[in-house]
């Protein structure tokens, strides 16, 4: 039984814009009409990530066919623009005033997130038990708590007891960016104005946060664990 997630966007004297995100319910990958037209941006081809594994084989980007479900319905958006942004989720439903720069940006992560790339794939966890609008704190939070998650299963299952660190996600999260940059690149020959291109700035800009916070000194987490 696939899971879905609804977001839906509100703008005075505008319809609504509804965009359902389906996703299997045990890898939790997103689920995409197959046969459905596909614009020409989202060839793998096309503004290939100088990092993609992927090889000649493979004719469509994972990531960009996710993307292009819903683009058309923001490429004439201004970034500033506001709107109400309502999101349903299997368990909760989070209702926010934000700019539609914002909102596409949390629809972005969590269909990239889910979408097949390999290169988002360390973040399917996370969209699993999806935060839409999540603050830079909470951010930082879940992304660490579920990785050293993560390593800790990772080595009960293999019988090791390394400690932990944050190499690997502080590779995997540069490699994020370099998507990030290439995903931008793509989206300008779809969209006609700047909401969608800003919301992979958005993006992008929480990507850096993480890494900044494994050095020891986890900066934005310092207040925490105070318990007085």
């Amino acid at each position: 039984m696939p899971q879905t997630i609804s977001y839906r966007f509100f703008a005075p004297k505008e319809d609504k814009v509804q965009i359902d995100l389906n996703f299997d319910d045990r890898t939790y990958k997103l689920q995409v009409d197959e046969t459905a037209d596909k614009p020409d941006w989202a060839k793998l081809s096309r503004n290939k990530c100088s990092n993609c594994p992927l090889g000649d084989d493979v004719e469509w980007c994972p990531a960009a066919v996710g993307v292009a479900q819903f683009l058309p319905a923001f490429k004439a958006k201004f970034s500033y623009e506001k709107t109400i942004v309502e999101v349903e989720t299997p368990t909760r439903t989070v209702v926010t005033k934000a700019t539609f720069q914002t909102g596409i940006a949390s629809l972005l992560g969590l269909t990239c997130a889910t979408s097949g790339c390999p290169h988002t794939k360390f973040l399917r966890p996370l969209a699993r038990f999806h935060l839409p609008f999540a603050t830079e704190q909470e951010t930082v939070f879940r992304s660490l708590s579920a990785y050293l998650l993560m390593q800790y299963k990772k080595n009960h299952d293999n019988g090791e007891q390394k400690p932990p660190t944050f190499d690997d996600l502080n590779e995997a999260y540069a490699t994020l960016s370099i998507v990030n940059s290439f995903l931008a690149e793509r989206l300008r020959d779809a969209v006609e104005r700047d909401a969608a291109l800003n919301a992979v700035m958005i993006l992008d800009g929480f990507a850096l946060i993480t890494p900044e916070n494994t050095d020891g000194s986890f900066l934005d987490l310092e207040d925490v664990f105070l318990v007085e």
